[in-house]
């Protein structure tokens, strides 16, 4: 073949080729773009997500130790104030909920399923929304979230604790209408599955703190109350959150042993 016909071809080739790309570089380009979005959304809300998670894990290790004793048996409960304390467990429970609504509310713009972090956390929010492991209904839980969340200039971020006690004592505050089923529901931990429920929540609580800031460089590291456990949920944790919720968690054992 002659060196004209050879660069001719050439010249053809690598312009076709040039034409072909820029007509799928948009669409190659969109699920990077995707990728990304979601990434930056995730590790912006994830801190505070997990200081939350933190912070009602902890509220319900100190619990567990007293053995509900806030709850059932006011005067042996290792709290100073034990109706503040109660009052505190609602706001750490709806604080957490905030978190998560909060995050989807930064997210309704990308996908979290396209990114491998992503697709596990909602797998977790999945899980602690579930029949099995959830506090309240699915919808009450969201809801008790979304009333955390003020918004001042369209700039949102969830309530302060003060700001959660103004508002539980404010009789047209739409609080009012959500939080006694939670505080309904905690009333009841003097019965064993009650508690055991509450419990359960924790531990998933406990695997999300531990997936996501598993060198705790975010969060202080608190034991997990595997004691507390009745058999039954020690198994329900691993034939079921184990296995079918939350399979990718590493040293499952922790949770049920």
């Amino acid at each position: 073949m002659q060196p004209s016909l050879q660069a001719l071809i050439a010249l053809i080739s690598g312009g076709a080729l040039w034409e072909g790309f820029k007509f799928i570089y948009p669409e190659l380009k969109q699920p990077i773009a995707s990728r990304i979005e979601a990434k930056k959304v995730l590790y912006k809300n994830v801190d505070p997500l997990l200081k939350s998670a933190s912070e009602l894990y902890g509220k319900l290790l100190s619990l567990a130790k007293e053995d509900f004793s806030t709850y059932i048996n006011p005067s042996n409960s290792i709290s100073v104030d034990p109706q503040h304390n109660k009052k505190y467990v609602l706001y750490l429970f709806s604080q957490f909920w905030g978190q998560l609504e909060f995050l989807r509310l930064q997210s309704q713009y990308v996908s979290f399923s396209k990114i491998k972090k992503g697709r596990q956390l909602l797998k977790f929010i999945d899980t602690i929304e579930s029949r099995k492991y959830r506090i309240l209904d699915r919808s009450i839980q969201r809801v008790v979230g979304e009333c955390l969340i003020s918004g001042k200039d369209q700039k949102f971020r969830v309530m302060t604790l003060q700001e959660f006690l103004v508002q539980i004592d404010t009789l047209s505050s739409p609080l009012n209408k959500w939080i006694p089923l939670l505080e309904q529901k905690l009333a009841t931990v003097n019965n064993r599955e009650n508690r055991q429920e509450v419990l359960r929540f924790g531990i998933v609580v406990a695997a999300l703190i531990r997936h996501f800031d598993p060198d705790f460089n975010v969060i202080r590291e608190r034991p997990i109350y595997v004691n507390k456990l009745s058999a039954k949920s020690k198994m329900t944790i691993k034939n079921n959150l184990c296995r079918y919720y939350l399979p990718f968690l590493k040293e499952k054992s922790k949770y049920y042993q």
